[in-house]
């Protein structure tokens, strides 16, 4: 009987001490989890998360100290995420109004991660703020890296279609912005934001730089999206680099390469310019409630589809983000833009304010105002050329999982 019942005990602690490991193994599936979408929302240069990303890194080493080697092998190698966002966007243009619900972005994420050295992932949009009936591939790209994911520095290859790492703003993630949408001279140059292409990194998550070869046009580019010819197109390298030091951070970029041929009707244009180097900078203290980022732009490109050749551009954009508590953040934001720098006028500013809410993790609530003013190019004086006023409100749901 005694020997019966000191098998029972033994059987119970066993059963005990595996679920206590089927635990730990669960905590730890959901902090590699929330690692990957950080690391994702910028490109893989996890910059911009780097606080967050160390924290959980300690914490995922701390687990694994706890989980002996039948439990340190993934317990899911793949799970789905995404976000969903709705809006009202009320505009008022020189005296006409006009305000529209729509869903901005609906988008559902696939990553698989094969073993410690080796993921992929696929993301599907279903709405990019217009009324449309097919759905558009977002990522789909595989990432190797020799010293696993969990490492704190190391190599990484990516190939496919993927963020494209040009200043920090394009490749940061659309969840993770407190500002509803980028520059305007990102929208017209990038839209899609994703290139395809081949990249290398190296480095930590504050000092890497990276090289790569790059296809010529993004996933939402006008000619690239309608161009009778079919797809064709171009190849360029694309490098950068980034540093931190204290509460400072920056980093260089460049991409340069040639707009393929665009035909569509009547419209043919030729091959052209597409360059563009950026410089970006933060300062956002240790603990600080100030996290002030800004990034300039100098390029040659014509505005897709629309101009013959491609023009001299600049623009640059500051935005403050101030944490007013745990949940409540509020937003200032300045831009400009010159899509040719060598007629007088055609600078077009932006100035806006914001109120975010995050209520939890998963939903977020924001209340964005921005007024524009566009000069349109006058051969003269910029003070003879007329302006247009654009005020523009925006409501913003958004869920993520």
């Amino acid at each position: 009987m005694l020997k019966r019942t000191s098998l029972l005990i033994f059987a119970f602690a066993v059963t005990a001490s595996s679920y206590a490991q089927q635990d730990v193994a669960k905590q730890r599936e959901q902090l590699e989890r929330q690692l990957l979408e950080y690391t994702l929302a910028s490109n893989s240069t996890e910059a911009a998360f780097a606080d967050e990303i160390a924290d959980l890194k300690k914490q995922i080493e701390a687990l694994n100290k706890k989980l002996t080697a039948p439990h340190l092998e993934q317990t899911n190698h793949g799970w789905f995420s995404g976000f969903f966002q709705a809006q009202y966007v009320n505009t008022e243009s020189n005296g006409t109004t006009t305000g529209d619900f729509r869903n901005r972005r609906s988008r559902i994420n696939y990553n698989h991660i094969g073993d410690s050295h080796t993921m992929g992932r696929i993301s599907i949009d279903f709405s990019a703020g217009v009324n449309q009936t097919t759905a558009q591939v977002r990522d789909a790209f595989i990432q190797y890296k020799p010293n696993t994911f969990l490492a704190k520095s190391g190599p990484s290859y990516t190939i496919g279609q993927q963020n494209t790492p040009l200043g920090y703003e394009v490749s940061y993630g659309s969840w993770a912005r407190l500002w509803p949408e980028r520059s305007m001279f990102n929208q017209a140059y990038h839209n899609g934001e994703r290139g395809r292409g081949f990249l290398y990194q190296n480095g930590d998550s504050s000092n890497y730089w990276f090289a790569g070869l790059w296809s010529s046009t993004m996933v939402n580019d006008t000619e690239a999206v309608n161009n009778t010819r079919g797809p064709a197109g171009e190849t360029g390298p694309i490098a950068g680099f980034h540093m931190k030091s204290g509460a400072w951070e920056g980093g260089l970029s460049t991409f340069n390469t040639r707009r393929p041929r665009f035909v569509n009707g009547s419209t043919d244009l030729p091959i052209d310019d597409r360059k563009f180097s950026y410089f970006d900078v933060r300062y956002h203290p240790t603990n600080s409630r100030f996290d002030i980022r800004g990034e300039y732009m100098k390029g040659k490109d014509r505005l897709p589809g629309q101009n013959y050749a491609a023009t001299n551009t600049t623009g640059y954009h500051v935005v403050m983000d101030y944490k007013l508590n745990k949940t409540d953040s509020f937003v200032l934001r300045h831009e400009e833009w010159d899509a040719d720098t060598s007629l007088n006028g055609g600078l077009t500013t932006l100035n806006g304010i914001a109120y975010v809410r995050d209520v939890s993790q998963f939903l977020r609530l924001s209340l964005a105002w921005q007024w524009n003013g566009q000069l349109n190019p006058a051969t003269g004086t910029p003070a003879n050329a007329t302006i247009n006023n654009i005020q523009q409100l925006t409501l913003r749901a958004q869920f993520k999982f």
